[in-house]
């Protein structure tokens, strides 16, 4: 028996409007003074609905920190250069699936954390430099 085009369709279409729901729960969250909420918010959502796991990361840092595109995947350039990652495409295809893929102990995850902490725009942070007396 051939699979149902139709029932396909619509399950696209709700996963689609799974990941756009989570989207704005996440920016609603930034927005209002929450943001420390959002990552245990978005981890929680992938935990518990596979469509968050096909969610765009660099959507995330959009909605999240409100960076524009271009931006949004040179932190995601950043990670994978920090954890030697090769993305078969471009860095705007990289999903919370691959971000959170439990084979890497969570080394993307840091390195994505990493790259936005070190971004002047969104307020990033500036490791001290090294003490020589140390």
């Amino acid at each position: 028996m051939a699979p149902d085009p139709m029932k396909g369709a619509m399950g696209a279409r709700d996963a689609a409007a799974r990941r756009a729901m989570i989207l704005l729960e996440l920016k609603r969250l930034a927005d209002t003074g929450r943001g420390i909420e959002c990552l245990p918010r978005l981890v929680d959502a992938a935990g518990t609905d596979r469509a968050v796991l096909a969610l765009h990361v660099w959507l995330i840092d959009q909605a999240v920190f409100g960076s524009g595109r271009e931006r949004a995947l040179n932190h995601l350039r950043r990670a994978c250069e920090w954890t030697g990652a090769r993305p078969d495409r471009s860095p705007g295809t990289l999903t919370v699936g691959w971000l959170l893929d439990e084979r890497t102990g969570g080394a993307r995850l840091l390195a994505w954390l990493t790259a936005l902490a070190c971004d002047r725009t969104i307020g990033g942070w500036t490791p001290p430099p090294p003490d020589p007396y140390a």
